[in-house]
């Protein structure tokens, strides 16, 4: 079954491409094979009864390479998690791109959505390292030409020129890991490579410091997350979905295969993927803070997220190096729980701001307001994707979050004070600056007055744009109303990685499993009252009320410019931290008794991208450009760089 969902993927994809200049077909085509493809795919790990791990191979014409596939608990979670979100993002995508006159013109968006979601489905399942890493570059490069689908913008083919640079030093440095891992054990079967690092522990620095590198690149984790929030807004909104949702998850995907690989790993793993989890959570949150891009704003709550799920991967690394097999399952529990809930919450935000942007015609959250009344089902699910990812119960991002704090309670009472006080303490902060972005963003999109023209006659898309995000917000409510539903993949999944029996995951988690069933069932409890006391108080007042606007105090002339921005709204809060932040502010104040204007915008530039690649970038070119010109203004200097390259060479060899 997992075969035949890839192949009709791809089949798909090269009768998409033929019938590219025949819209009504290539339409057909696509939604066809996507639909069939993702629902026999996410069937596959669910038909018949099969062992732990299960191959299909098959011999390939180049040197060490195998066609094997397999379908254990990690393979399958993540490609139930990729199948979902690809098939709910590609149906809102055909309605989204019909409605998007460039889009619309496009001959290529569909088989390159088809040919992504085929190789996102080969990572996850394969069990060969050349295997893996053509899929790894087929998916770098589908997501590469979508986004830059609309390259007539500037900043599209520089958002475009760096995802690839990034995506290719990843390949390059999970390409040398690989060869590492093969030396080792003389095949880059990941299989017999696990059974050989069972034999001693070899390079482990060079093996980390590949793996997070080429890893950690996909993933976006702070400092190198310097592509996502560029990649992300230039894409089309349900390309962003995917690629927020699930591309980015294929890093923590090589993270677990490759700690499921080495079976054991030093405690300083554990030091490394808390601290890169702290670094990415809370700089990833406060950057977002400031935007007021929507995609661009999301684009940083994903490095936020990946920093939270790093924490969940921290401390089951803890667990492995401290062999407590209750603290690695809790940990790893956590972090895959929560790269399932992010997918769902998080391509729900994408694919709500795909349709706020059609609607207003911009990305700024400032142009919005209102738009509760004026879109009230995209408004709907967008407020459900931003309480889940705000942790807020009882929706299913809580439910992950809380396992992570009971893997930092676990790490807490075995002794590991600090990486547990400051994995606890990073994940509260954290969850209540999230909070307050989203209470910022939706608040000024959803609520208030229109600021905009545009966002007085906004409407709801239509159907098939909205089923697909109500699927979503479906899915987020009821992981979080009944956790156990998923709760039994995600020990699965975690038993892989962690190396446990199925006896010591059964007897490890059973109490958290039976906890977060009863949270289930307190968040229904408390939903079914609101729901049940709001019923009696509509009855009650019937005929003793009537709707009316906003009461102002007897001020009968509110306007939208009396209402709070985003930025006004959050300014508080991001004093403190005003000083390292960056943030640039642009004032044009009233002037003489009757002033007749004033503006004043912040803008808040990456530290990393734009403060220091890009002048670091600039600065070799012009030291370059330099040199280019002294070599073509004399002879001597060609012979001069020439001998100094010689003599280098020289004393290397000595």
């Amino acid at each position: 079954m997992l075969i035949t969902a890839i192949l009709i993927l791809l089949f798909g994809c090269l009768l998409s491409a033929f019938a590219a200049r025949r819209p009504r077909i290539a339409s057909g085509v696509f939604l066809t094979s996507l639909i069939s493809g993702c629902l026999i795919g996410i069937l596959s790990p669910f038909i018949g009864t099969r062992p732990e791990i299960v191959e299909l191979g098959g011999g390939w014409n180049i040197p060490s390479a195998r066609l094997i596939l397999s379908l254990d608990g990690l393979s399958a979670f993540f490609l139930v998690a990729t199948l979902i979100i690809c098939l709910l993002s590609g149906i809102y995508g055909e309605t989204y791109t019909r409605q998007s006159e460039r889009l619309a013109q496009s001959v290529s968006i569909r088989p390159l959505f088809l040919l992504l979601t085929a190789s996102l489905a080969v990572v996850v399942c394969a069990q060969n390292a050349v295997l893996f890493l053509f899929a790894w570059e087929a998916m770098a490069l589908s997501s590469f030409f979508l986004v830059i689908i609309e390259d007539e913008k500037k900043e599209n083919r520089f958002a475009g020129l760096l995802y690839f640079v990034c995506m290719h030093i990843s390949a390059l440095a999970l390409f040398f890991l690989f060869s590492v891992l093969g030396k080792i054990a003389g095949t880059l079967d990941f299989g017999a490579i696990r059974a050989a690092m069972a034999l001693g522990d070899k390079y482990p620095i060079l093996i980390f410091s590949l793996a997070a590198i080429g890893f950690g690149l996909k993933a976006g984790t702070a400092p190198l997350h310097i592509w996502l929030q560029e990649a992300h807004p230039s894409a089309p909104s349900h390309v962003s979905a995917v690629m927020s949702g699930v591309v980015i998850k294929m890093g923590i995907y090589g993270f677990l295969r490759l700690i499921w690989i080495l079976r054991l790993v030093p405690s300083f793993w554990a030091i490394f993927f808390i601290g890169t989890g702290l670094l990415s959570g809370i700089g990833g949150v406060l950057l977002a803070l400031l935007q007021h891009d929507l995609k661009r704003l999301l684009a940083y709550h994903s490095v936020e997220n990946i920093g939270i799920i790093c924490l969940g991967m921290g401390l089951g690394c803890l667990g492995i190096s401290r062999h407590n097999a209750a603290l690695a399952l809790l940990g790893f529990s956590g972090a895959l729980f929560h790269v399932f809930n992010h997918s769902l919450f998080k391509s729900l935000l994408f694919l709500g701001s795909g349709a706020f942007y059609q609607a207003l015609g911009t990305r700024n959250i400032e142009a919005g307001g209102g738009l509760l009344k004026k879109m009230p089902w995209t408004s709907a699910t967008s407020l459900i994707a931003a309480a889940a990812i705000s942790g807020m119960p009882p929706l299913n991002g809580f439910i992950s979050e809380w396992l992570i704090y009971m893997a930092g309670l676990k790490a807490l009472a075995m002794g590991e004070t600090r990486l547990a006080a400051v994995s606890i303490a990073g994940l509260a902060l954290i969850g209540g600056l999230a909070l307050a972005c989203f209470t910022k963003a939706y608040g000024a999109l959803c609520l208030g007055l229109p600021r905009t023209k545009k966002a007085q006659e906004a409407r709801d898309p239509g159907p098939g744009m909205i089923i697909p995000m109500f699927f979503l917000a479906a899915f987020c409510a009821l992981i979080g109303l009944w956790p156990s539903s998923l709760l039994s993949f995600v020990k699965t999944a975690a038993m892989i990685v962690s190396g446990e029996p199925l006896g010591r995951a059964n007897l490890a988690l059973s109490g958290f499993i039976s906890n977060a069933e009863i949270l289930g069932l307190i968040g229904a409890a408390v939903l079914s009252l609101a729901a049940a006391f709001s019923f009696l108080r509509s009855r009650l007042i019937s005929g003793f009320s009537q709707k009316g606007a906003t009461w102002a105090c007897g001020f009968t002339a509110l306007g939208p410019r009396m209402q709070y921005t985003a930025s006004s709204y959050v300014q508080v809060l991001m004093r403190p931290f005003s000083s390292f932040m960056g943030t640039q502010e642009y004032a044009h104040l009233p002037r003489g008794y009757w002033p007749t204007e004033s503006s004043f915008k912040t803008n808040t530039p990456d530290p990393l991208l734009d403060g220091f690649l890009i002048p670091a970038v600039d600065a070799g070119g012009r030291s370059l450009s330099w040199i280019k010109r002294k070599r073509r203004a004399r002879l001597q200097y060609s012979l001069f760089w020439a001998s100094l390259f010689l003599l280098a060479l020289l004393a290397w060899k000595l």
